[in-house]
């Protein structure tokens, strides 16, 4: 204050100190409250509460997370859930009073132009009505559709272009839902059944692959094997050995009721089976093979069979050829000489089911 005076009596009041002085002053003396300023530190401090509450919520998230991934489920509790019949979820459902599809136990409303198109498509699949459909899966996948959560595209466009293939996914597990509750059928995997037959003892018969560069053909030889209940699956070379990706695709869960065994080299799987007295027959197309029809090496049970198949291009190979106690052809009758080697696998092993008796013994069951 008493700077500034003397600088006005100097006739210098509108100095550059003078100024510098008013605000530090001004800094200085306290200040009446301002409302807005209350409310901003009011914000601050619930954005405070809320970034650490929601930080304290992720971690426990995190960690629930983690825990839950740890517990995995057992393979018995797999095949038990497997087990339950659709028709038990739409009781309980009825019991409950509540719709097929529910979401926070409150059923999305239908949307008109997406149940019309679907309803349409699915008409001229077969399936008359959306009542007609099997409770279950197939009566979602409608649902899904024809009630579309909010936000969900709904326009002419997309309704256009999306119902034909939704119907065609509904009535495809409509179908599969049918199938599955016919008891004439038997064509669906059931999870009661599959324990029941894995106790069964396998057939004295091995397939060695000798280099197969297609793991698609691969994954169709374990589902064979598993059909067939042969001993064991044994890959060579570069041959795709489980776990794959590729071999579940075409395996469709075989991989896991098919033991597997590999070895480097065929010649060295070839000589370890001989040294069990299994018999080794190579599956391939040469001056001296013989019919699998009447391979003689093909009707001994008690002492088993070998199959070895061959690479898609080259197949078996020579060397692997002359330590086999016979090779055997499957007769062609049309311009090409060969079968794809999956188809091979497939004909050779119900052949040699057959020559044991096994078709009849499934037919008295």
């Amino acid at each position: 204050a008493h700077l500034e005076g003397a600088l006005r009596a100097e006739g210098r009041p509108g100095s550059r100190l003078s100024c510098t002085a008013s605000r530090r002053a001004a800094v200085a003396a306290p200040s009446a409250p301002s409302p807005r300023r209350d409310s901003w530190r009011g914000m601050r401090a619930g954005i405070l509460v809320l970034g650490g509450t929601s930080a304290g919520l992720l971690l426990a998230y995190l960690a629930g997370r983690r825990h839950w991934r740890r517990r995995k489920p057992s393979p018995a509790a797999l095949a038990l859930l497997k087990t339950v019949d659709s028709a038990a979820l739409e009781a309980e459902l009825a019991r409950r009073s509540v719709g097929a599809h529910v979401i926070n136990t409150s059923v999305r409303p239908l949307h008109a132009a997406r149940a019309a198109a679907i309803d349409a498509e699915l008409s001229r699949l077969g399936v008359a009505s959306p009542d007609a459909l099997a409770p279950g899966p197939p009566r979602k996948a409608y649902e899904t559709f024809a009630r579309p959560r909010e936000g969900e595209p709904c326009d002419d466009d997309y309704v256009r272009r999306k119902a034909p293939l939704m119907a065609q996914q509904v009535a495809f597990l409509h179908r599969h839902e049918q199938a599955r509750r016919n008891e004439l059928l038997r064509n669906v995997d059931d999870a009661t059944q599959a324990l029941e037959r894995a106790a069964r003892p396998r057939h004295n018969v091995t397939v060695v692959l000798d280099n197969l560069r297609s793991a698609e053909n691969v994954g169709s030889i374990f589902r064979t094997a598993d059909a067939t209940r042969v001993c064991r699956v044994v890959t060579c070379g570069f041959t795709t050995t489980p776990p794959d990706r590729k071999l579940e695709k075409t395996a469709l869960g075989a991989l896991s009721s098919v033991p597997c065994d590999h070895f480097e080299a065929t010649i060295a799987a070839v000589r370890h089976l001989r040294s069990r007295g299994v018999y080794v027959v190579a599956l391939e197309t040469t001056e001296d093979a013989i019919p699998l029809g009447v391979a003689p090496q093909l009707g001994d049970e008690g002492r088993g069979v070998a199959i070895v198949l061959g690479n898609e291009v080259t197949g078996v190979d020579k060397a692997v050829m002359e330590e086999c106690d016979a090779v055997v052809e499957i007769p062609v009758f049309g311009v090409k000489n060969s079968l794809n080697v999956a188809c091979c696998a497939s004909v050779a092993l119900y052949e040699v089911l057959r020559r044991w008796g096994k078709w009849e013994s499934r037919v008295e069951r």
